[in-house]
């Protein structure tokens, strides 16, 4: 029966209240920062009351000096408006800050709840890589597991993690997992990276740092990779230019291989170990320089460069635990050429002009063949000169007028095929027929005109025309007189 009561006295308070407004409902503050609170509603009240973690409960009034570093926010209560700031909180200030209001209108109170969040700084990053071997030492395709967890912060941390200063991406690293605490509000949050190790990230750093607004230092983990991995091939032979005759030369290769390898060198069935001579004393073997992070320098050094030196073959063998590979150096006298460095949109562009030239090329034969586009007319001209066989056909020009011939380059290359009777016939006896149109009168029954055929012989100079029936006709000539010939004899007539 009381709880009856007490749960039906919560439902008349809650319906009755009124509304409370809360401006911020959440801060973010670092210790000893000034915040500021504010409560309102829409009718005036009689007084504010404000409970804060740490502190006793404090009843605010405007015009009212601070207590303790607390004091009065807002327009007044007749504006319905109980508001709180507090100078420099500290960490026992943290969590939910509750404003009473009390309203001349209601039997009740109204209250609302804020949230300070006094940020904390959480401890350093703990950073932890799944060890293989005693020596933390792994090889190039090894997959290691690492995890990083930064405890106790409040709010919880933000997680990063580098290749010295390359900033990893998400897909080497897993969903970050939070673990909140039952004191205090704090937080611990940890994460995941899985990466394939190769052969450039031997000597780098992995860290995992934590973002936290009240971190200023040792917000960072970090251990130095040591990948392990045989020499490096480089393109053999490796060409040295700009060595001299007759002045002392030097050859420098840089070799990358983890651990640090030996080296010979092998000149002319010679092994010349690091820090030695060869048999003559001109070639020295420098002792293998370390640059850092795999990196190491060979250096050969020839005095008095001979035309021999420049035809010979350097071969530098450097090996170490995990493999060797030899390097073959050739040196010459000749100036170090040009790069030609061509880059991807200029190889493109190349072959689309290339492309474009042989399509040019293509279209142009085509046409020229088939007798398109402008080579229309030549190759109509063309046609009718490859159909035309021993007879020609004749036309009467002013002899003013010169003609060129009509040339076909395509027919020099065409194998015509001549008529068996043509190749039979001799060619001191070649002919041409003429077509003599008789007179008008004279046509035949069918309506056809007369029309005769004569042979004529182009090498016997006793011409003897032969008269054809029409139906007996081959080939033939025509000559067409010009009408300007005709004009020109009718004018000398009619002077006549």
């Amino acid at each position: 029966m009381l709880l009856a009561t007490w749960l039906g006295l919560f439902f008349i308070k809650g319906c009755l209240a009124v509304f409370v407004e809360v401006t911020p409902k959440e801060v973010l503050a670092l210790p000893y920062q000034n915040v500021t609170f504010l409560c309102k509603v829409a009718v005036p009240i009689q007084y504010c009351r404000m409970e804060v973690p740490g502190m006793t409960p404090l009843n605010l009034k405007p015009n009212s000096p601070p207590y303790q570093g607390v004091g009065y926010h807002g327009s007044g209560l007749q504006a319905g408006q109980c508001g709180i700031t507090i100078d420099n909180v500290k960490d026992v200030n943290n969590g939910i800050i509750k404003c009473t209001l009390g309203v001349t209108t209601e039997p009740q109170e109204s209250s609302a709840i804020m949230h300070l969040v006094v940020a904390k700084p959480p401890r350093s990053p703990e950073l932890e890589i799944l060890q293989n071997s005693d020596y933390w030492a792994y090889k190039v395709g090894d997959v290691i597991h690492a995890t990083c967890t930064v405890r106790d912060g409040r709010p919880v941390a933000n997680l990063s993690w580098y290749l010295d200063d390359e900033l990893l991406p998400n897909s080497v690293l897993s969903p970050p997992m939070i673990i909140s605490g039952t004191q205090e509000e704090l937080q611990t949050v940890y994460q995941n990276l899985t990466k394939k190790l190769q052969s450039t990230d031997n000597g780098r750093s992995l860290k995992c740092v934590s973002n936290h607004p009240a971190i200023t230092s040792n917000n960072f983990a970090y251990r130095q990779l040591n990948v392990t991995y045989p020499p490096i091939p480089q393109s053999n032979p490796i060409d040295k230019f700009g060595y001299i005759l007759g002045k002392d030369g030097i050859i420098s290769l840089i070799v990358e291989a983890n651990p640090k390898p030996h080296l010979e060198w092998i000149i002319r069935d010679q092994v010349i170990k690091a820090g030695g001579h060869d048999s003559t004393g001109r070639i020295k073997a420098e002792e293998l320089r370390d640059l850092g992070r795999g990196l190491y320098e060979a250096v050969l050094i020839i005095a008095d460069i001979q035309k021999h030196d420049t035809e010979t073959q350097y071969i530098l063998k450097v090996y170490n635990d995990m493999g060797n590979y030899d390097y073959v150096i050739l040196i010459s006298t000749s100036a170090e050429p040009e790069d030609l460095e061509l880059g991807v949109l200029s190889i493109i562009g190349i072959v689309i002009a290339v492309l474009i030239l042989l399509l040019i090329v293509f279209l142009v034969i085509f046409a020229r063949v088939t007798g398109r586009w402008c080579f229309s007319g030549a190759g109509v001209r063309n046609r009718h000169m490859g159909e035309s066989s021993d007879t020609e056909s004749v036309e009467v020009r002013p002899k003013n007028l010169l003609v060129l011939p009509n040339l076909n380059f395509a027919s020099l290359f065409k194998k015509k095929d001549k008529p068996l009777e043509d190749e039979e016939r001799p060619k001191s006896a070649e002919t041409v027929e003429t077509k003599i149109p008789l007179d008008e009168t004279d046509k035949t029954q069918d309506g056809k005109e007369g029309i005769v055929y004569a042979e004529l012989d182009l090498v016997n100079p006793n011409l003897k025309p032969l008269v054809k029936n029409y139906d007996d006709k081959t080939e033939y000539a025509e000559i067409v007189y010009a009408q300007k010939d005709n004009d020109e004899a009718e004018k000398n007539d009619n002077k006549a």
